[in-house]
């Protein structure tokens, strides 16, 4: 009786063990499953609001990655649909993107998640739309940059941007001027 004991023993802790492992290797399939969606949804999100700010075009795509409630409330997408961005004078046909997610986390069994990321557009190529030529400036403003808090939440099955708090503003340097990149931080 006392090796069947003993044998039982070993057989509960092990298995105990073993279910410990298993669902800590669960657990972290499902958070780097969950974190490499929001990277893909913040890096061609945020790349794409960007393009529909400077060119106006295919706006309609921003609803796979923002949340509806996030798209009512934009004033820089809203600016550029109305016509009233600072890039509106443009034609836009290029521009170098750079996003650096600082922060990210997302637990398995969440909804939200929350990062912290640095927008930057070091160029913009175009030219000034020829019926507003002697009313623009010839060269195209830079594009104010910054550090983000962003908050996702995943709704049926898919994470989208819900929510975009600004913390800092990054403005480009011109290359002519050898400046630095200047930072302004937000209250």
């Amino acid at each position: 009786m006392l090796y069947f004991r003993r044998f039982v023993w070993f057989i509960a802790k092990y298995m105990v063990l073993i279910c410990i492992l298993a669902g800590m290797l669960v657990c972290a399939f499902f958070m780097a499953m969950n974190v490499s969606n929001i990277y893909v949804v913040l890096n061609d999100g945020m790349e794409k609001r960007v393009d529909v700010i400077l060119t106006r075009q295919q706006a309609e795509e921003l609803n796979k990655y923002f949340h509806a409630d996030f798209l009512i409330q934009d004033a820089a997408l809203e600016g550029a649909i109305n016509g009233e961005s600072v890039y509106s004078n443009y034609n836009i046909t290029g521009f170098d993107y750079s996003l650096t997610i600082e922060k990210l986390w997302a637990w398995p069994w969440d909804t939200y998640a929350n990062c912290t990321v640095v927008e930057r557009v070091p160029s913009i190529s175009g030219s000034v739309i020829s019926s507003r030529r002697t009313d623009s400036n010839q060269k195209i403003p830079k594009w104010q940059g910054g550090r983000y808090d962003i908050t996702l939440v995943k709704t049926g099955g898919q994470w989208k941007i819900i929510g975009m708090r600004q913390k800092t503003i990054l403005v480009e340097a011109d290359e002519e001027e050898d400046q630095l990149e200047t930072e302004i931080l937000l209250p």
